[in-house]
């Protein structure tokens, strides 16, 4: 269902959970927290040339990148085949070049990319359903098909709910398995039990924190609520390994705070 309510728009599935939501008179503002969570991926690779995404929904994040990074192309697979119309129809996706959208089940999808080139810079995976995490998707088949998919400083980003107890613990299993040299969990905060995960390919992804730098201070002031700095602080380590330089994280977080003080003085 799409409802229009309050000056948003909204898509839900039969059982009320929210899909997607717009806000009407910002339509590239990203609303649902989740969403915004994902964007933490910049700070691992904050040019990224290529994005696939696994589950399109109403396009929200597909917007944002296609806006923000002029010379990027997304391709988004999504085995629905009227979330497309929906998304374009409703939520103001646009028909760009650089936009290709695939309907076909996304572990379908990755088992035929093997070989594909370029690789991807960001892989995000979103695949929800009307009974949640879509359980074909979130598997150690499926995260050991995508490792070779991505760059060298390419990363994966993940959407789970925590809720889903009988499917988010294995999932951590998988991802360890198949991203063991730098993974990480940043939780949305309550009341939603979304966490989002990133996965480096490897861990020379985390000595380039300070290049972002000024571009994510930036965005933080102008849209505050993408706040890289709460982000960092929150963001934990799925299991405990030793980062190279990982001073450069605590050196990064200082500069950036500097820098949007900076910004917001007299």
């Amino acid at each position: 269902m799409v409802v229009d309510e309050g000056g948003y728009r909204s898509l839900y599935f039969d059982n009320q959970m929210i899909q997607s939501r717009m806000a009407l008179e910002d339509p590239l503002r990203l609303i649902l927290p989740y969403t915004r969570h994902m964007l933490a991926c910049l700070l691992f690779n904050n040019h990224p040339q290529h994005i696939l995404m696994v589950g399109l929904g109403g396009g929200s994040l597909a917007k944002f990148f296609l806006h923000h990074f002029p010379e990027c192309r997304v391709e988004v697979v999504d085995s629905n085949p009227e979330m497309a119309a929906i998304a374009r129809q409703f939520f103001f996706l646009p028909i760009d070049d650089r936009l290709t959208l695939y309907c076909a089940d996304g572990e379908d999808f990755i088992a035929t990319m093997a070989g594909r080139q370029p690789l991807y810079d960001l892989i995000l995976i979103d695949a929800f359903d009307h009974d949640g995490m879509a359980r074909s998707v979130y598997t150690h088949p499926f995260f050991r098909q995508i490792r070779p998919l991505l760059t060298h400083d390419g990363v994966l980003v993940l959407n789970v709910n925590r809720a889903e107890v009988g499917a988010y613990s294995p999932i951590l299993t998988h991802i360890t398995d198949c991203f063991s040299e730098a993974s990480f969990r940043l939780p949305v905060p309550l009341p939603s039990h979304n966490e989002i995960i990133f996965c480096c390919k490897h861990k020379s992804a985390t000595t380039h924190l300070t290049a972002p730098c000024q571009q994510m201070a930036g965005w933080t002031q102008q849209k505050p609520e993408l706040d890289f700095i709460d982000w960092m602080q929150r963001m934990t380590l799925l299991k405990h390994i030793t980062l190279p330089k990982q001073g450069i994280w605590r050196q990064w977080m200082d500069h950036l705070d500097r820098y949007r003080n900076r910004c917001s003085g007299p």
